[in-house]
């Protein structure tokens, strides 16, 4: 499990806007991950409401939404500075950054596991009886 405290301004930035880099310009932004949706929907709309007034941060939310991959870096700079000032702020961010990155591991340790754990794999683990392999 990963520290809230070292959650950067970047890795929450990219949690809270992947999905709009990985769509491209305009193409419908995708799902980012499974169960975390709803999650990474609230970290953005944290991030924007932080910088309602800021025309320049907004400004460059909006690029990044708009599948501008160097915007992110701007987006990155207000957010950090912000963080700097606003411990209350940051401590929010991190709090929901961890939230998703927990059900993002789940889901990939889930997936890992059925994987890796077919007929065969339960017989290797745990021989019992007349035991073949790959037949009938």
């Amino acid at each position: 499990m990963i520290d809230p405290a070292t959650l950067t301004a970047g890795v929450i930035a990219k949690l809270a806007f992947n999905e709009f880099m990985k769509a491209g310009a305009g193409e419908a932004a995708k799902a980012t991950v499974a169960g975390a949706v709803e999650l990474v929907k609230g970290l953005r709309n944290k991030i924007r409401e932080k910088f309602k007034g800021n025309d320049r941060a907004t400004a460059a939310i909006v690029e990044v939404e708009q599948g501008n991959d160097a915007a992110l870096e701007k987006v990155v700079k207000y957010l950090d500075l912000e963080m700097d000032e606003d411990p209350e702020f940051r401590g929010k961010l991190q709090q929901a950054a961890q939230k998703i990155i927990n059900i993002q591991d789940q889901s990939t340790t889930f997936n890992q596991q059925n994987l890796n754990y077919g007929r065969d794999q339960n017989i290797f683990n745990q021989p019992q009886g007349d035991i073949r392999i790959g037949g009938s």
